[in-house]
């Protein structure tokens, strides 16, 4: 007596019918989705103007709410390396360690000096644009930190992050730092035009969100480096 399941399992003309069909339509569906167009490898000039200023603009509210924030992410990359938004930017990131507690005071904040913040729960990020414009509008992505008591680190907020255990390493899209980068008052660097916050120990922050690559250059590769002129 075999107990192999594929000895047990008959090929019946209606279970070929019903994988010729399957394949068929994943050979259909490959070939006939639509292509996303990939967008160019740098952004104009006035893109990356209209973004420093909606940072600067960001900073001013956070600043008046006494919260303390700073340049993170891509957008201090850009600020280290450059002293101003990489060339292919469409977001700059601020870090944000929320002792406030009150996502309406927040959004209200920028709303009264006209702007938009969505506040994202699942990914404890306040999105920050214009108001009525489109999603390729410039845009400012605030990522709300807060102290751990128990890893004493610096850890992301957002419930998608609650559920895991409060251990660094295990959970690495904690994406924790040591408190002491973001002790106020923070130095103040370049960025475009403005003048901006950034973390203590220049980009020692990026050695905890970067752990595997801080130290290379890395630019996208899903853009068009000289996209084609309309005819």
């Amino acid at each position: 007596m075999s107990f192999w399941p594929w000895r047990r399992l008959r090929v019946t003309p209606l279970r070929a019918l019903a994988a010729f069909l399957l394949v068929g339509i994943l050979f259909w569906y490959s070939f006939n989705r639509p292509e996303i167009p990939r967008q160019p490898c740098s952004v104009p000039e006035e893109f990356t103007e209209k973004l420093h200023e909606l940072t600067y603009r960001a900073h001013l509210v956070l600043a008046k709410l006494g919260l303390v924030h700073f340049l993170c992410f891509g957008g201090l990359w850009g600020q280290a390396r450059i002293g101003r938004a990489l060339p292919w930017a469409r977001k700059v990131e601020l870090c944000l360690m929320d002792t406030l507690r009150d996502d309406a005071m927040i959004t209200k904040a920028f709303r009264e000096v006209g702007l938009s913040a969505t506040y994202l729960h699942a990914a404890g990020i306040y999105r920050v644009q214009e108001n009525e414009v489109g999603d390729d509008a410039p845009k400012v992505e605030i990522v709300v930190f807060e102290e751990d008591s128990v890893t004493q680190m610096v850890r992301r907020v957002g419930w998608t992050r609650r559920v895991l255990p409060p251990d660094c390493e295990l959970s690495p899209s904690l994406q924790c730092f040591p408190p002491q980068l973001a002790i106020p008052p923070l130095p103040t660097k370049q960025f475009g035009d403005h003048v901006v916050p950034v973390p203590r120990e220049g980009i020692e922050l990026q050695k905890y969100h970067y752990p595997n690559d801080w130290w290379l250059e890395v630019k996208p590769t899903d853009c068009v480096e000289h996209p084609q002129e309309d005819t």
